[in-house]
């Protein structure tokens, strides 16, 4: 791995390092890159970690670091999301961090009024609006409405657990302090690491605080990015493996009992996104699973994204083969999204 490191004047430490992991993205870092030179807040620090891309990515890196100081480029293998973040982290000096995915871009004074928030509230997170951009179609939809405006730890992981807020990492500034909690990484997780990172972070967190603003980051959907692009078993087993280590870091907590019923729902919803991925190799296993969660905590079908499914558990679960026909032909006409 190759670090070029710059170091600011005096030797001052950057208020927020935004770290940026970049793998074959090549047609849409600019845009991403111009987001964040072109901050209002100029206190920044900017990790970008080229994780082994074999497109032009590397190129354009090289080019904007030329040109802006507060860029510190990381080259390395690649490993995979996780721990392309995990190396940024440690490179990073700032107060805050910011995660940005590379192929989406920031309001250009979103760093501004999320570090003032910080400041103002002692936060330890600072979690934001943001926008949903769909490239091929060019509609845009803004994200979930969080309801109150301070959370403790286990409010905020409820309230996401409950799809009442978001997992995305790029959903929110935290204290880089939070990491020396012994956060962990999950090498070669991509789907689901966002789960995984946030779940700590958020435990970690005494005081989280909401911004009421405007949208402040676009979060770009395509087909080719890794949450949507073709369906394999190694996405599958990633699903799988994400609640579990979840449970897995909560279980020797002590609120661990009072958080049973979220994750409930944290595994109810990752076997939905199995079933909406056709994966029916499973399907049976997954819908037994989920039927047992939702005999335990009924309420959980409130939850439009668990509701959604409540008929396809009880074919699958209940069901001889026929039962179980019909429940995959239900799935293949798009009824369930």
């Amino acid at each position: 791995m190759y670090t070029k490191e710059k170091s600011k004047p005096n030797g001052t430490m950057p208020a927020v390092s935004i770290v940026i992991p970049v793998y074959n993205i090549g047609k849409y870092l600019e845009k991403c890159l111009d987001s964040v030179v072109a901050q209002t807040f100029p206190d920044i620090e900017i990790i970008v970690v080229n994780d082994g891309s074999t497109d032009n990515s590397p190129e354009i890196i090289a080019r904007y670091a030329d040109k802006d100081s507060r860029i510190v480029v990381i080259d390395k293998s690649n490993e995979g999301l996780a721990y392309a973040r995990k190396s940024g982290i440690e490179a990073a000096r700032g107060t805050y961090i910011y995660h940005l995915d590379g192929d989406d871009y920031l309001e250009l004074d979103a760093i501004e009024l999320l570090y003032r928030k910080a400041k103002e509230e002692d936060a330890d997170m600072v979690v934001f609006p943001f926008s949903l951009d769909y490239i091929e179609s060019g509609k845009s939809e803004c994200s979930i409405e969080i309801a109150g405006e301070h959370f403790t730890n286990t409010e905020f992981f409820s309230a996401i657990a409950f799809s009442k807020a978001h997992w995305g990492v790029w959903s929110y500034l935290h204290k880089r302090s939070l990491y020396a909690n012994g956060v962990t990484f999950h090498k070669g997780l991509n789907y689901g690491e966002d789960v995984f990172l946030t779940t700590q972070l958020v435990y970690f967190s005494s005081r989280i605080s909401v911004l009421k603003s405007k949208p402040l980051l676009h979060y770009i959907i395509r087909e080719s990015s890794i949450t949507n692009s073709r369906f394999n078993e190694k996405k599958a087993r990633d699903i799988l493996l994400y609640p579990s280590l979840v449970n897995d870091f909560l279980k020797d907590k002590p609120e661990y009992g009072s958080l049973q019923k979220a994750l409930g729902a944290i595994r109810i919803q990752a076997n939905n996104t199995l079933l909406s991925k056709r994966w029916f190799k499973d399907a049976r296993t997954l819908s037994q699973e989920s039927h047992a969660i939702l005999k335990q905590y009924p309420d959980l079908k409130r939850i439009p994204q668990i509701k959604a499914f409540h008929k396809l558990f009880t074919l699958y679960a209940r069901s001889g083969l026929l039962g179980r026909l019909y429940a995959q032909y239900y799935i293949c006409k798009k009824k369930i999204k």
